[in-house]
């Protein structure tokens, strides 16, 4: 894969729609032709966990361009490019709640995770995060979650990707890893994170996909949610649970494989359990296997 645009978002708060900077790295040919940075008022409020991270203050955004002014200003560099990001699960519904909530018409873009090809086709690694892919590749990222350095380091992941393993186009690419690249329109099916009411939706009647990658952790599993997730709504996950073979539960029985735990640290460290996640702890105590993970391993292992 020689032509496409790596990109990454930074947000203000754990909302994926509170992008407050971005960072896009054009490479044509197989090498890096051009790139843009730019911070954006999110219109939202700053956490100071997000702000310990990426180190942007609401003073710095202040005369900054919102989201729908800047997409505009670019997006005929982006129509019918090839997007790709490290961790697409976020990234990409970002991309999604933004334009949504902007009422913007996006161009047309096919989407691919590094963070997914690389799990399919470097193995025996213990951690596929960005930072650890870059010390396998010898990638210098001086400054980790600074968007236009991570979206560089995204880029130049999928060339040392694409030639080590040959992926020059989509079929290779499912050939050897099983994957197919998304689209916007694929993210428009889920319900946005920015509406304030969502319709509460029977877990167990989402389709299941049946033609997925039978290697993921997920395919075949019972696959049960408590707790506020940060990332998705619980509908969200519970359709990417559902497109990798795996059937969402509304609540724990004696045939769930996983809780994913949403509030991880108030449930764990605080003690504010759910009655699901008590009855989880009290089967494990009666011998039964489920796998209590969190919000961010979920999403690693998808």
């Amino acid at each position: 894969m020689k032509n496409f645009v790596a990109f990454d978002f930074e947000t203000a708060n754990r909302s994926r729609h509170s992008i407050c900077s971005v960072g896009l790295v054009f490479v044509k040919d197989g090498k890096i032709v051009d790139s843009i940075y730019q911070l954006i008022n999110p219109e939202e409020h700053f956490e100071r966990m997000n702000m310990a991270i990426h180190h942007i203050t609401p003073k710095d955004v202040k005369d900054a361009p919102t989201f729908d002014v800047f997409y505009q200003t670019i997006k005929d560099k982006l129509d019918n490019q090839i997007m790709v990001a490290h961790n697409i699960s976020f990234d990409g519904y970002a991309f999604r709640d933004n334009l949504e909530r902007y009422k913007i018409q996006p161009s047309t873009h096919h989407l691919l995770c590094t963070y997914q090809l690389s799990k399919k086709l470097i193995l025996g690694k213990t951690s596929y995060t960005l930072d650890s892919l870059c010390k396998h590749y010898r990638i210098n990222l001086t400054n980790h979650h600074h968007a236009l350095d991570d979206a560089r380091a995204c880029a130049e992941i999928m060339l040392n990707l694409s030639n080590e393993f040959e992926l020059n186009d989509f079929e290779s690419i499912f050939n050897k890893t099983k994957i197919r690249p998304r689209t916007l329109s694929e993210f428009n099916i889920l319900p946005s994170r920015t509406r304030v009411k969502h319709e509460k939706v029977d877990l167990a009647e989402i389709q299941i996909l049946k033609e997925v990658d039978q290697k993921s952790p997920f395919f075949g599993k019972n696959i049960v949610f408590t707790g506020k997730l940060s990332h998705f709504s619980r509908n969200e996950a519970a359709q990417m649970i559902a497109n990798k073979g795996g059937k969402p539960q509304n609540g724990i029985n004696h045939d769930t494989n996983y809780i994913v735990l949403g509030n991880f640290d108030d449930a764990m460290i605080k003690g504010k359990k759910s009655t699901k996640l008590l009855k989880a702890e009290k089967m494990i105590s009666e011998g039964k296997v489920v796998k209590i993970i969190s919000e961010e391993d979920f999403i690693k292992m998808l």
